[in-house]
């Protein structure tokens, strides 16, 4: 995958997360999921811990930090990603969508 799509994608999945969110990461990004998507506390909750499971921990607390500053904030996180975090990134969004999404 070329390093342009890696990055719209991993863009679009971290909008997908990214908001004001309170409190530590996992809760930032559990309250970016649930105020960006309407999403459920469940679906929600899924993401952040596969987040955490899945992503180191340097790269999961940028996504905390993209999630609390959301909009442009978020974009200002992810273009400053080398291609190693964002192809760990998408592999976790991918993960995350496949086992995280309500049946």
């Amino acid at each position: 995958m070329n390093t342009m799509r890696l990055f719209v994608l991993a863009s679009a999945s971290l909008l997908v997360l990214a908001a004001c969110g309170g409190g530590g990461d996992h809760a930032a990004i559990v309250d970016a999921c649930m105020a960006e998507n309407g999403a459920d506390q469940k679906t929600c909750d899924c993401m952040a811990d596969t987040a955490e499971k899945e992503l180191s921990g340097p790269l999961f607390s940028k996504l905390a930090k993209a999630a609390r500053e959301g909009g442009e904030g978020a974009n200002d996180v992810m273009a400053e990603l080398s291609g190693d975090d964002q192809a760990e990134f998408v592999a976790f969004a991918m993960k995350a969508a496949m086992t995280c999404s309500p049946s």
